[in-house]
């Protein structure tokens, strides 16, 4: 028995439909429908097909594992992923090396610039002195006779009115709290036709599902954005406020990793 056909007499015995498996786990179902058939050549390929065969088993009570292992022995040509890596290639602009370098510059003026301003910062002594300024501070001035002072006449008191104005002084208003800071990446997907997107930002799953023509879903990131699309072509995304460049070409899975270093690479000039 084939694993559609397990799944299928699964489901059936349970006495459940393919759109509800579909609401539970966000896989349309033509997709569901061509795994039952075995029609493998219909579904996104690689990491995808063995995902969904995953999630259909959880929910009809297979063992997940099992299935897709029956899967890979069943379909050898499965095993090996057709995954595009898209690699950010050098850009005119500042290297990664060369912001390191910049940021390692950055700390050894700093070091120096404590070492002379406050150098108990550094678990350092604070120089000596001067000897002039040692010399004058250590010998008294001589002492000079002071003459007697007059008795000053007590000073007119002055007005009511304009003291209470000195004292109370002009009123201060409050000073604007500043916005909250952006996150560095915001992804906006907007595919071009149906297609199987997975967007995981800073290490957590945020999008796993197919987003069709006219969708636009919003992503933000303070440190990674990880991409996996199940077709190139169709796959369209913003960056930052600008559009992205393409991941591949049309039916084929490909995936990206941006970080904030190298977004600028990842965005149409």
């Amino acid at each position: 028995m084939t694993v559609g056909e397990r799944l299928r007499e699964a489901r059936e015995r349970q006495k459940v439909t393919l759109h509800a498996i579909a609401e539970k786990t966000n896989i349309s179902v033509r997709f569901l429908d061509a795994i039952e058939k075995n029609q493998y050549d219909k579904l996104p390929g690689g990491i995808f097909t063995r995902g969904f065969i995953r999630s259909y088993a959880a929910q009809v009570g297979l063992e997940p594992d099992a299935l897709v292992t029956q899967f890979l022995a069943d379909e050898p040509g499965q095993r090996d992923d057709a995954i595009d890596e898209v690699v950010p290639v050098e850009s005119d602009g500042a290297s990664v090396s060369t912001i390191l370098l910049g940021g390692v510059a950055l700390v050894a003026l700093a070091l120096l610039l404590a070492y002379l301003l406050k150098p108990e910062w550094l678990g350092l002594e604070s120089p000596a002195p001067p000897a002039q300024e040692v010399a004058l501070t250590t010998t008294p001035p001589a002492a000079t006779p002071t003459p007697a002072a007059p008795t000053p006449e007590p000073p007119a008191p002055a007005p009511v009115a304009a003291a209470t104005t000195a004292s109370l002084g002009a009123p201060v208003e409050p000073s604007p709290v500043p916005e909250a800071p952006k996150a560095p990446l915001r992804l906006v997907v907007t595919p071009k036709g149906r297609c199987w997107v997975q967007v995981s930002a800073d290490g957590t799953v945020r999008v796993a599902r197919e987003v069709a023509a006219g969708e636009a879903v919003s992503i933000d990131a303070s440190e990674r954005l990880q991409i996996v699309v199940g077709d190139a072509g169709s796959f369209a995304y913003e960056l930052n406020g600008r559009p992205g460049k393409s991941l591949g070409a049309a039916g084929r899975v490909a995936r990206a990793t941006i970080v904030p270093a190298t977004a600028a690479q990842f965005q149409e000039p």
